[in-house]
């Protein structure tokens, strides 16, 4: 299990986390929720030290980083072993083609012969149903096209949690259901992962658990069923105003 204890976080002397401690259970899916601005991002970058907390530890059984104390190297090495990274702008490697851009860590990180990289990668491609587009440029592919390879170069990484920051809100709503079927598949195989999503319906269909954060406050941690199920009058009161943003959003389009 990764568990994330007393994380404080400031930028320009705001609080942005304020001694969060959540823990992620592991083979499920945590959806980390909340208002623009309340930190959930923070939060989720902070589990593989994309962003570094003044305090508070992130610890598997078997590592523990201390962010009040000087981290080694190989800590930070091992940490960033054990988490894969999906962005919400896919960040691919331009200048490399698709398999290139799944296979470079991989061989260069985890000193997996090319050949063995190469056959992950293609099996990866063709689970997403992008067989044939190994040797395009990321330029050559539809956003959708882009972050179902993004999740393929993190999946080749073979991590034990792979952490999702807002992974479709750059796509159209076709392209978002093309990779949101991605992700459900790999919640149903049994992935350890850790989404931040502005996407209420798939946050219901596919988390195990549900995270809410707030001014950099944890204000829910438990079961998808009891969040949405029974709410909290705040909580009801995002939910409502998420519902109607989208009800406005189809008016005006």
């Amino acid at each position: 299990m990764l568990s994330a204890k007393h994380i404080n976080k400031q930028y320009e002397g705001k609080t942005v986390l304020n001694d969060i401690s959540v823990d992620f259970p592991d083979g499920k899916t945590t959806v980390i929720l909340g208002p623009s601005g309340s930190g959930k991002s923070t939060l989720l970058r902070s589990l593989d030290m994309l962003v570094r907390p003044e305090s508070g530890t992130v610890s598997f059984p078997d590592l523990s980083i201390d962010y009040s104390r000087p981290i080694s190297k190989k800590d930070s090495f091992d940490l960033r072993r054990k988490t894969s990274m999906v962005f919400q702008n896919w960040n691919l490697f331009p200048n490399l083609t698709v398999i290139d851009n799944i296979t470079t860590a991989p061989i260069t990180v985890l000193k997996r012969s090319k050949e063995d990289a190469q056959t992950l990668a293609k099996s990866l491609i063709k689970e997403v149903g992008l067989a044939g587009l190994e040797d395009r440029y990321p330029s050559q592919l539809s956003g959708g096209q882009q972050q179902r390879i993004s999740i393929c170069r993190a999946l080749a990484m073979n991590p034990e949690y792979i952490l999702l920051d807002e992974p479709t809100s750059a796509l159209d709503p076709e392209l978002e259901t093309q990779v949101l079927r991605i992700l459900e598949k790999l919640c149903q195989q049994g992935q350890s992962m850790v989404i931040v999503t502005h996407n209420m319906e798939f946050a219901r269909l596919v988390s195990d658990k549900i995270v809410f954060i707030e001014d950099g406050n944890k204000i829910y941690d438990g079961s998808t069923k009891e969040f949405f199920g029974n709410p909290t009058p705040r909580t009801k009161e995002f939910l409502s105003g998420i519902s109607l943003d989208e009800e406005n959003d189809k008016i005006n389009q």
